[in-house]
């Protein structure tokens, strides 16, 4: 993954130096974390607000998923898996159709997110770095910070996102 050395006297963004080896290894920590996490928290706890209080575990298929439009008349889906989003914590399956851009935008909070299916591109505003992210890709998204985000490719998108703070959607003033 290449990270920015600029202020570094390096011009060559892909370039492996201690400081952006570190960073990778930290990001791969996160990514691991949130996966395993997530895999215990929808274990034992699992989906409890949709389920009621369990005394077991619970496994959901991604075509067992119940899905609803993320706004009324959006064409994009949401599916709580974990918390509540209008209030804090959650853990959600966000899907993009495929084609579609969302307007360059940011969060009040970070959150991290897993690709699970399609061609998810994201791109951060201010330095100009884009991906085109295959499943199993992991996102790091600074709260306040501006991105885009788009489904490219035949196939809806489907991620995972993991934030410790209620969702919002602020979008870029114009």
């Amino acid at each position: 993954m290449p990270f920015s050395n600029e202020g570094e006297g390096c011009t060559d963004a892909g370039a492996v130096t201690p400081k952006n080896h570190a960073r990778k290894v930290e990001h791969m920590k996160i990514l691991m974390t949130l996966v395993f996490g997530c895999a215990a928290l929808l274990a034992t706890v699992g989906v409890a607000h949709a389920e009621g209080d369990r005394a077991h575990g619970l496994m959901i298929s991604l075509d067992e998923v119940e899905w609803e439009p993320i706004r009324e008349g959006s064409s994009v889906d949401v599916a709580v898996l974990f918390g509540n989003p209008a209030t804090g914590a959650n853990v959600r399956l966000i899907r993009f159709p495929a084609g579609f851009t969302a307007p360059v935008h940011a969060h009040t909070g970070d959150y991290h997110g897993v690709v699970l299916t399609g061609t998810w591109k994201h791109w951060f505003e201010e330095t100009g770095e884009e991906r085109d992210l295959l499943p199993g890709s992991y996102v790091f998204q600074p709260g306040g910070e501006m991105h885009g985000d788009a489904c490219i490719g035949p196939e809806d998108c489907v991620f995972l996102l993991q934030q410790s703070v209620a969702a919002d959607f602020i979008p870029k003033l114009r």
